[in-house]
């Protein structure tokens, strides 16, 4: 007499065997061969960066955010928009090509402004806004970089300005306004140590 039951319960091992393997990709040729690289995204070699806020049992982590040492930025860092024409490309490269000296400051002037402290020896901004609340003088910054794209700005809205480096000591006290500038009770043409007159960077 046959056992039935070892028959069948042999044909369901066999049965469950079969295609459990099949689905793993290891019998036979199957066209969905089992393949233990990189499936997602071949080839590149990031490694992948979580999104979103890291959470402690604290609550959310703030992420530091790494302050550029001297020299380590650039215009391009600041512009909101991308030079365009081949005047710009050439102002923007050149700029980009400046250092800044921990003994300088620098800021980015209209051709009326500058002129006038040559004329008159000394000038202070009359700019006015929400960043000038409480200060009554001129803006300077310890980054040319960041000060040329104020020239810059200057340059694509009149078509002339100028890019003024200041010696540190030669100027009123210097009063913090946020990280890297400072505003300064006057301006004074004796304090210049190069000028850059943007119309000329673009020849």
């Amino acid at each position: 007499m046959i056992n039935t039951y070892m028959d069948f319960d042999s044909l369901y091992k066999s049965y469950l065997a079969e295609f459990t393997v099949a689905d793993a990709g290891l019998a036979g040729d199957a066209d969905f061969a089992y393949n233990s690289g990189d499936t997602y995204a071949p080839g590149d070699a990031r490694v992948p960066k979580v999104l979103g806020a890291t959470i402690s049992r604290k609550g959310k982590v703030k992420k530091k955010k790494k302050k550029k040492k001297l020299n380590e930025d650039t215009i391009y860092d600041y512009l909101l928009f991308p030079p365009e024409g081949e005047d710009q490309e050439k102002i923007t490269t050149y700029i980009a090509t400046l250092k800044s000296d921990s003994d300088e400051v620098y800021r980015g002037m209209s051709s009326a402004e500058y002129k006038n402290l040559i004329k008159d020896g000394s000038v202070v901004s009359r700019g006015t806004g929400n960043t000038r609340k409480g200060i009554s003088g001129s803006y300077v910054s310890d980054s040319i970089q960041l000060a040329g794209r104020f020239a810059f700005a200057e340059y694509k809205d009149k078509g002339r300005a100028y890019l003024v480096a200041f010696d540190k000591a030669k100027l009123p006290e210097l009063n913090p306004a946020d990280e890297g500038n400072y505003w300064t009770s006057n301006l004074f043409k004796d304090a210049i140590k190069a000028a850059y007159y943007l119309p000329d960077l673009a020849k």
